[in-house]
């Protein structure tokens, strides 16, 4: 399996902790290419275009005659922003207003990013300047610079007008629920195709333990198609709302332990309610918002049973939730050494984050909480890798809700490093394939002619071996732990999906 890791950059740290001066490492990474090695199916993904130019720079680049005017309006609409020589006497008296009702949470945020911004500078600094020195003069490829090799995806077509929409996951959990479907079991896919009622699916476990893909097509009561998913290999899905996670008839737990127990945890972000129509206006009403206090619902010890595992948890940048994770929910679910990572947004041709580090009405980085779960039947366990207090990864962002695929960067502080990992991702909208063994890594930028040779090779040392290295596996649950995976139907009464295949007699 190939790294999504284009370039890896050590900086010097000091430890306040330990009084030590160490090496961190801060990475490069291809968004596109770590969802594509982990999909490992059929079909061609399909991603949003990540933008070229950082944001702000945008319109000044196309030379917009507005530009200065828009740039007064939005000083003038956006919260944070403070008055400049543009502002109206206007303008700064609601700026002094804003100011004297700023909230303790506001001035705790402020404060937050204060305290981390120097840190993010000098890793993004390091990171693009030590890419940019690894790159062959003469590379004019500037998109693919800091995208990632383009193979096994598109971009998505952002003028598609057509009348297609998206399968609505939300709306058919909602129906099922108020239809009291009662789940059925488990249910394992044999063959390579198959066709099963939708409303049906939740509640249930649906797993695909072959070594190649499914394709499970989606019925109404009515025998009618609706929708295609592709499945990928040793994976598996439940559509289900959150409050069915923590209970064993959910099967989550149970199916963990046939597994050797969950290795890795990750729980994506989700969009707070009230805020999510106004920050995301292209969502769909059914989109899925939920209380984050709800998570004190979740019984992570009950999932993870007596395995260690890595925990990583994907924060919004409001500190009330970083807060409430860190110091509240990790210790009740008993997840130690937490360290803090981020998420740097940047442009495509540039390298530069979406937004500067410096702006306040916009952050150009997301948070993630990664611990250790420690069971409290642990004993005389392993030794636990020591997490990095923080670490900094760059990558282009491909999408909503469409965050890189991180495996790579948690592999080394497992506990078990005998096998490849099963991974349990909540709140998921992608499921992807169970990891395969880990080959010698190889630039993830290669040329095709490299990484096809790269292929062989390890296509040829997995036929020296018998009996087969085992798999990992991957279980997505959430109410859209499918979204991702519908295959694109360009037909009229098709719908619109993420995966494009050959044949399109699919649905």
């Amino acid at each position: 399996m190939q790294s999504s890791v284009l370039h890896t950059a050590d900086v010097p740290t000091f430890d306040q902790k330990t009084g030590q001066l160490a090496l961190t490492s801060h990475h490069l990474l291809s968004a596109p290419a770590s969802i594509v090695a982990a999909y490992s199916a059929g079909g061609t993904l399909l991603f949003d275009s990540p933008p070229a130019q950082p944001y702000q720079q945008r319109t000044a680049v196309d030379g917009d005659a507005n530009h200065e005017q828009r740039k007064r309006k939005r000083r003038r609409t956006t919260r944070a922003l403070p008055p400049d020589e543009h502002s109206s006497p206007a303008d700064w008296i609601r700026h002094r207003e804003r100011e004297q009702d700023r909230t303790t949470t506001d001035r705790e945020s402020d404060a937050h990013h204060a305290g981390i911004a120097p840190e993010l500078q000098n890793a993004i600094e390091a990171v693009q300047s030590g890419h940019a020195a690894t790159e062959e003069e003469g590379d004019d490829d500037g998109d693919e610079r800091w995208t990632g090799v383009k193979r096994g995806y598109e971009w998505r077509r952002s003028d598609d007008a057509d009348a297609r929409t998206e399968l609505d996951l939300v709306g058919l959990a909602s129906g099922a629920a108020a239809a009291a479907l009662a789940p059925e079991g488990r249910l394992a896919l044999s063959d390579d195709e198959a066709s099963v009622d939708a409303a049906s699916l939740i509640g249930r476990v649906v797993t695909n333990e072959r070594k190649s893909e499914a394709k499970l097509h989606l019925t109404t009561a009515a025998a009618d198609p609706l929708a295609s998913l592709c499945i990928p290999p040793s994976s598996g899905f439940l559509l289900s709302d959150m409050a069915t996670w923590s209970n064993p008839a959910s099967g989550i737990a149970d199916l963990g332990r046939t597994k050797g127990g969950w290795d890795v945890l990750l729980i994506e972000s989700v969009p707070f309610p009230a805020t999510a129509v106004y920050l995301l206006p292209g969502l769909s009403a059914s989109y899925e918002t939920f209380d984050p206090y709800d998570l004190w619902k979740l019984d992570v010890p009950a999932l993870l049973g007596d395995k260690p595992a890595v925990v990583a948890v994907w924060l919004t940048n409001r500190v009330k939730f970083r807060r409430l994770v860190k110091d509240k929910l990790f210790p009740a679910w008993r997840v130690r050494n937490v360290a803090e990572w981020y998420w740097v947004k940047i442009a495509s041709k540039t390298g530069e984050p979406v937004w500067p580090l410096s702006a306040q009405h916009r952050r150009c980085y997301e948070g993630l909480l990664v611990g250790h779960y420690v069971p409290s039947s642990a004993g005389e366990s392993p030794p636990r890798p020591t997490i990095p207090r923080r670490k900094v990864f760059l990558s282009t962002p491909i999408g909503h809700s469409r965050k890189p695929f991180i495996l790579d960067l948690l592999r080394p502080y497992l506990v078990d490093q005998s096998r490849p990992p099963n991974v349990l991702e909540l709140f998921a909208r992608m499921t992807l394939a169970g990891s395969g063994p880990t080959l010698p890594s190889h630039p993830a930028h290669g040329t095709e002619e490299e990484e096809a040779a790269a292929e062989a090779t390890g296509a040829q040392t997995e036929e020296k071996q018998s009996p087969a290295p085992p798999r990992g596996f991957f279980l997505a649950v959430g109410n859209e732990a499918v979204k991702f995976i519908v295959i694109d139907q360009d037909r009229p009464g098709g719908v619109k999906g993420w995966i494009r295949v050959a044949d399109s007699s699919t649905g």
